[in-house]
Parts: structure tokens; sequence; C-alpha cells
């Protein structure tokens, strides 16, 4: 049965009546506008170096936006990807709970303040009740659903999670954390998607290894054929595969929302806390990386010692920002082509620098969005001046055709980006290695020879992002691919 609504419409007719304001009504006036450039203007940037004021200055803004505008809540979905439960953690303390979630915004005015209730339960039958504290992570306020963490506290030996809204409790899967790590540097690589640019992988894996790093990589979708060989380099230690899986809704509604569609950048924030979280008590150092984002140490010999001498230089920085380069490179349809001194032994790049990736401990921080975290103060990040990552954004393919030709880069010679060419060798020879004592010849043989789903969604994204003032929930869902 349909049911009709009466809808009246309100026209606002201007007229050029004056209504003068009175010194009472004046001096109200004024005081609002004082309150307001005070508390939201001018005090943030002068207190973003104490973190204890920020807490107490965040209360009362929430507080005095709550006494003008209300909080209404409303129903909200809460998506639960991962939850983790620490025995002892060096920074989240003992029989410690973080969970990664996607929440809905519009729960209350600050989704950070929404008190979720959680019920342990250990062996013997005995529960305690905690509501976790939740942080966020998103720049883009388009987006419905937010990147939360919830950490808390609960019981020793826990066997049973629950969340409960007072009424109904559901109980909540958990799992360890990581026991080990393959090696003391992990670098976390954010989701890939429609995967097939093998190439990458490849150079960053060896690139890797090389330095003393270990690739853990999310994949949400990949061609069958590097996926193969995404999976023979795990066997042989070079790297990680994880899945980042997209959760599907049949029938979405306002209330209940498609949660890929409303999550900024397919909830790359998501997988980067996920692995934050997985490495928390193992890694000596973590990175977050996109594929094609490597990083070359300048001055040392490995990630670890140019991450050690970083932290040691810097007593109180918590993560360390290196800036991206783009430089040109041109992709190899047959793996047995790839030379590492032809590929990175140049100093072709646009000069120019690209919001960078974060390194940190990952005993510093709780949670992570995609190129920081926002949740503490920023004279606790340092931005590197010394090193960069190497940006190759838009490989050329074999036959010499720029894949990618709008937004254009204007590249140039930049011999001071000189990369060395020893250690260039030195990766070149374990990647022989490699192809000589393993079966990745045999794989390659099935892999892409040129690129064909990138330039769909890169023009897509610039299309979307790059191109106009962003008013959408960033992502690729509203991609066409064929």
């Amino acid at each position: 049965m349909k049911i009709k609504r009466k809808v009246t419409f309100y026209f606002l007719i201007w007229s050029t009546v004056i209504y003068k304001f009175s010194f009472q009504e004046w001096k109200f006036l004024l005081t609002i506008v004082f309150i307001f450039f005070t508390f939201f203007i001018i005090l943030p940037p002068i207190i973003g170096s104490n973190d204890h004021f920020i807490s107490w200055y965040q209360t009362f803004r929430h507080k005095l936006t709550v006494l003008f505008l209300g909080d209404p809540t409303t129903n909200t979905d809460a998506y639960i990807i991962n939850t983790y439960y620490y025995p002892r953690s060096k920074s989240l303390g003992e029989n410690a709970i973080a969970m990664v979630l996607l929440l809905d915004r519009n729960t209350v005015r600050d989704i950070t303040r929404y008190q979720m209730k959680l019920v342990a339960t250990d062996g013997n039958n005995q529960s305690v009740t905690v509501k976790p504290t939740l942080i966020k992570e998103q720049l883009n306020e388009a987006c419905r659903l937010v990147n939360v963490v919830a950490t808390t506290n609960v019981l020793p030996e826990m066997k049973k999670l629950e969340i409960s809204d007072g009424n109904t409790k559901v109980e909540i899967p958990f799992k360890l954390p990581r026991q080990s790590a393959p090696t003391p540097v992990i670098i976390c690589i954010s989701p890939q998607f429609i995967a097939e640019q093998w190439q990458l992988f490849v150079t960053h894996s060896h690139v890797a290894r090389r330095f003393g790093g270990h690739l853990h990589i999310y994949i949400t979708s990949m061609l069958d054929s590097f996926f193969e060989l995404a999976q023979e380099y795990e066997r042989l230690g070079y790297a990680t595969i994880d899945f980042w899986m997209k959760l599907k809704f049949k029938s979405p509604s306002e209330t209940s929302l498609e949660p890929n569609s409303n999550s900024e950048l397919r909830n790359q924030a998501g997988a980067q806390t996920d692995c934050l979280l997985q490495y928390k008590e193992v890694a000596e150092f973590i990175t977050f990386f996109d594929i094609d984002d490597i990083l070359f140490p300048r001055g040392y010999d490995s990630y670890y010692d140019e991450f050690s001498a970083l932290h040691l230089e810097n007593p109180g920085i918590l993560t360390f920002h290196y800036n991206k380069r783009e430089m040109l490179v041109h992709n190899k349809a047959d793996i047995r082509d790839i030379d590492f001194s032809e590929l990175f032994g140049h100093t072709w790049f646009v000069n120019e620098q690209d919001y960078g990736k974060v390194m940190t401990k990952p005993t510093s921080i709780n949670s992570m969005w995609i190129h920081e975290s926002f949740n503490f103060s920023y004279k606790r990040k340092l931005f590197l001046r010394s090193n960069w990552l190497v940006h190759i954004q838009k490989p050329v393919d074999t036959d010499g055709k720029d894949i990618i030709p709008y937004r254009l880069s204007h590249f140039e010679q930049m011999p001071e980006m000189k990369l060395n060419d020893s250690v260039l060798v030195d990766i070149q020879h374990d990647f022989e290695r490699l192809l000589n004592t393993s079966s990745i010849l045999k794989i390659a043989e099935n892999l892409p020879t040129k690129s064909y789903y990138f330039p769909i969604i890169y023009r897509c994204y610039y299309e979307k992002f790059y191109k106009k003032f962003q008013t959408e929930c960033p992502n690729g869902e509203g991609c066409l691919v064929r």
C-alpha cells in the first residue's frame, strides 16, 4: 500500500524592510561571533602542540556545538572488519582489544563519542562490560562511513567478545595479532583492485628485499596470472598476501548504506590500520605505502639503519613523512627483460614533490589514515627533506606509448636524484637468481603484456577527483570497467 504525503512548500520573499538591532542584540551577536572565532579558528593552531589541551579543547568545542545545534542520533550500522586481542601489548596495555570499524558518521555529531558497549567473557564465565575509546581516521567528510578504531582493555584470558545494545548481544570473532615478523621492517601496501601491473610488484618486492623490508600486500581483485605470481613470491618469502574483501549488500538503503560506495577510497585507511594492528608487537618499524611508492635509503645500507637513525636524531617524533617524486619508468612486457639499472639508473624526474607516505614504530600510533594519522599534534610529525619515495605513477608501456595521454607529467634530468649504481646491481643479481631457481618464468608466460584496466581506472579517478572540486565520496565504485 502506498502512503501519500502532503507536502507544503514555503517560499521566501525578500522585501526592503530594514531591521535595526538594539544594543543588547548587537552585544549578543558579537559575543557569538567572538566565541566562534576564538574556539574554532584562533585556538586550534595555537594549542596544536599540547595533546592534553587538545583533548580538553575538543571536548569543550563538542559541548558548545551540541548546546547550539543539538546532537540527534539515528539508526546506524557498525561494520566490524577485524578485531585483535592482545594479552600483553607495549602500547595498548594488558588484555587489550583493538577493532577496525566502519561507522555511519550520522550516528552522532561526533562519531568518536559514540557509546559502543562490549561484553568480554573469560573461561570461567566471568564477564566485564566496557565502552571502548573510538579514534577516527578520515579526511573527506563527504563519505558517510568513517574509518574508526576502537580500543579498550578487558579481562585476562578472554574467550568470548560480544557487542550489546542493552537488550541484544552479537558475538564478535577475534584473533591474536601476529606473533612474529618476517623482517624488522614491514611495508604495508594498500589494497589492490583490478590489479594488473605486475611489474610494480616485482620491482618493489626485490628493492624491499635488498634493504631488509617485507611487503604485506592487501588484495581486493587481481588478474589470475598476477595473483599466481604474487603467491609464488609469497612462497619465496618476499611478500605476505592478505585479503581486503568488499562488503556486498543486495538491497542498500538510506539507513543501511552500501558500504563500498560510501567509504573513502575503498577504505584504504582501514587496511593500513589493520596492517599496523597485525604487526604492532613484533615489527620494529612499519611503513604505509602504495605499490608504486618505492623507497631507496640514502646514506644507509638498509631501511632499519635509516629508520633507526631518524628516530635517534629526532626524539619525540612519532611519524616520519617521505614525500613522493615521480620518476620516468618503462614497463617490460617480458619479465626476463626487467633490468633494475635501466629502470632506476637514470635521473629523469618530475621537479616537484607530492603528498607522501609515513614510516613509524608500530608502538607509536594505534590508527592510520592513507597518508598520515590525524590523532596527535603536527609537532610530532617530521616531513623529511633528506629522502623521498620514488613514485612510479604512470609507467610507459612496452610499445613506447604513454598509457595516460592526459594529465601529462613533465620530466627533466635531475642529477642530484641519482641512485646508487652498485645497489641496483645487487638487486638485479637477486632478481636473476630468482628467475633461474624458481617457477617464476613458467608463471610469467601468462602475465599481461600491456596495461588495459589501469588507464580506465586512472581516467575515472582523474575525471571524478583530480579535475574538479571534490564533493563526492572518493572511491572507484562508480568507475565503468569492461
